[in-house]
């Protein structure tokens, strides 16, 4: 398996940055694609991570820990500065690279961490224990339960299949996720969710400082979708964010 960067959208003479995002679940770099105008007004340049053989078409399972690793050695030659968002799913794989990048891999490093929509570890799952053994018939409801997906997309017979089948995929490297921290990040790091999430309460948001002590948590209107439905808002304070890391670093 290998990851790509793609980049969405010009970089303009005002970018500052470059937001790197990780997709959720049965996610694609196709999520972020309406982002790059609206990131470009916070000053944001957006490059989504697309994952090669995802599914282990090769024959090999893949992880969350084995896709971390693989992002963090394509980030490491990235030019600073640049954060690392992810949501839901690429949430834990953003954690992951991070604690991968700051321990094993020497050369760039995230100006700041951002996840989204995620509990963190040592938290219960927040798909159904049934999901992942359920019919096409089952997981397409829970789909749309969950929202974020286009009706035209699920419903379509050519691609609706494909969706649910990496989404299946995608659920099992949660399932199978044994996180091992041995100490808090040291990147400053984000956690956004959506005050309606129900697969996400926001009460467990705060359970991230115990892996990033002085995470910023804030909260958006919206559900598990929220980043997506208001990426103009997250972009903004994304970059709000990374100045106040850097008025703290100046001691102001």
């Amino acid at each position: 398996m290998t990851a790509s960067l793609v980049t969405l959208g010009a970089v303009g003479p005002g970018t500052t940055r470059t937001l790197v995002c990780v997709p959720h679940a049965g996610g694609s770099v196709v999520a972020f694609r309406g982002w790059a105008r609206v990131a470009a007004a916070a000053g944001l340049a957006v490059r989504a991570v697309h994952w090669e053989d995802a599914a282990g078409a090769n024959g090999r399972r893949t992880s969350i820990e084995s896709r971390a690793d693989t992002l963090a050695a394509e980030l490491r030659d990235l030019p600073e500065p640049w954060v690392l968002l992810g949501h839901s799913l690429g949430a834990l794989i953003a954690a992951e690279t991070a604690r991968w990048i700051e321990e094993q891999v020497s050369g760039s490093a995230p100006e700041r961490v951002v996840l989204c929509a995620a509990a963190p570890p040592g938290y219960p799952r927040g798909f159904p224990p049934g999901v992942l053994t359920a019919s096409d018939t089952g997981m397409a409801q829970y789909v749309r339960r969950l929202g974020g997906t286009p009706e035209e997309i699920l419903s379509d017979p050519e691609f609706g299949p494909q969706l649910l089948t990496q989404l299946r995929n995608d659920l099992d490297l949660i399932e199978r996720y044994e996180p091992a921290f041995p100490r808090p990040l040291s990147s400053p790091v984000s956690v956004y969710g959506g005050a309606s999430d129900g697969s996400v309460p926001i009460e467990v948001l705060d359970g991230w400082r115990a892996f990033a002590p002085q995470a910023r948590v804030r909260v958006f209107p919206g559900n598990h979708f929220f980043l997506h439905d208001s990426p103009a808002d997250v972009c903004r304070e994304v970059a709000a964010d990374c100045a106040r890391t850097s008025q703290d670093r100046l001691g102001r």
